[in-house]
């Protein structure tokens, strides 16, 4: 049965890894704050700074307005029937 620790070999690789990463860390930097500012554009982008959150009257819910179906009609034009030739060809 597993006693839930790690192995020694995991430690030794967790430790060079991180004295790597700690070796690496003045060139790392541009790049993290660099996605960093790109995901907060992402995440919060610019167009919606200045504008408020509210978009409901403040003086309570307006009327609804219902809207009826329109009727439609034909309205007879001055195309004359199909059977006659066309008037220019």
């Amino acid at each position: 049965m597993k006693s839930g620790r790690y192995s020694v070999a995991t430690y030794i690789i967790l430790g060079l890894a991180l004295i790597g990463v700690a070796s690496m860390a003045s060139q790392l930097i541009i790049p993290i704050v660099v996605f960093g500012v790109i995901f907060l554009l992402l995440k919060y982008p610019p167009n919606k700074w200045g504008k408020s959150k509210t978009t409901t009257p403040r003086f309570g819910k307006g009327k609804e307005r219902r809207t009826r179906d329109a009727t439609f009609r034909v309205i007879n034009g001055n195309k004359g029937s199909s059977d006659e030739p066309p008037k220019y060809h």
